[in-house]
Parts: C-alpha cells; structure tokens; sequence
C-alpha cells in the first residue's frame, strides 16, 4: 500500500474523530473561560481539529486535483501538526502507563477516586471502572497511533507535493 493510499485512509478514520471532539472541545470552552487551567486541553483538542480538516483540505483540494493552494495551509498543517503529534504522545504515554499497570494497582487508584465521589449508584463498582478505563486505554491507543502515523505520512506528503504550496510567479 503506497503512502497517499495509506494517507487518505487514515484521514477518513480521523475525520469523524476529529468532528466528535470539536463538538467536546465547543462544549469544554465555557468551562475554561470560567476555569483557565481548562485553556491549554480546549486549545490541544482544536489543534487536533484544526490539523485534520486541514489535512482534508490538503488531500481533496490540492493533491487529489493536483491543483496549487495557499502557502498558509501548509502553515496551519505544520504548527496544529506539532501540537496533534503532542496530543498523541501524551495519549500514547497514558496508555502505556495503564497497561503496564497492575490490576491490584490500577484497583486501588480507582477505589481511591470512588471514595471521593459522593452518592456514586452501587451499579458503579470497581469492576466496571475497571473495564472502562482498560476500554479507554485500547481507544486512546488506537487514536494515538492513527494520529502519530497520520502526520509523519503528511509531512512525508507535503514534502513530496511541496510544489503545490509555491506562490505564482506574476
């Protein structure tokens, strides 16, 4: 499989991604100008947005026509590039830290978390926090990789097409 096919697959995976996480990063927006230490997390998850319609409009606008675009979009491809690939480190070091976790250890941190919680149902047991957060982890992984090797292929791409991001000469 060649780097554009594996490109646009990719793509299309994140898209759908991408649009459920910029409607919880719309929802999370009031909550961080109330709360300021929301800011940085509001502002990772639009990078994440912003970098894959961006890549979208790269794959569809220029590559797939083969027709030159703005210089700007290469920019904003590059800078929310290097902030997505920061969310997608940070995704796949949580992941690697549950899943060398212990159970007895990962019950334990959870059981801690449960007793602050007040008036939590007894349908909520450790048990099934247990299987939600290990359920969490395969999604978080999935999410990192598929992002992590989305934008090395972009960089790779915008290499490749860099022609297509030439202002015309007059």
């Amino acid at each position: 499989m060649n780097q554009l096919t594996l490109f646009r697959i990719l793509t299309f995976i994140l898209i759908p991604l991408a649009s459920i996480f910029g409607v919880i990063d719309f929802l999370m927006l009031a909550t961080a100008l109330a709360n300021p230490a929301m800011l940085l997390p509001v502002f990772i998850l639009a990078a994440f947005v912003i970098y894959t319609f961006a890549s979208l409009r790269f794959l569809t606008k220029n590559i797939d026509i083969n027709k030159p675009g703005k210089p700007s979009l290469r920019d904003w491809i590059r800078v929310n590039a290097f902030v997505s690939a920061f969310m997608g480190i940070m995704l796949l070091l949580n992941t690697l830290t549950i899943f060398f976790m212990s159970d007895i250890m990962l019950r334990q941190a959870l059981t801690e978390i449960l007793e602050k919680q007040v008036n939590v149902p007894p349908m909520l047991n450790i048990e099934l926090f247990v299987k939600m957060m290990k359920l969490a982890a395969w999604f978080m992984l999935f999410i990192s990789l598929i992002l992590l090797t989305h934008i090395i292929l972009n960089f790779r791409l915008m290499k490749l097409y860099k022609h297509l991001f030439q202002e015309p000469v007059v």
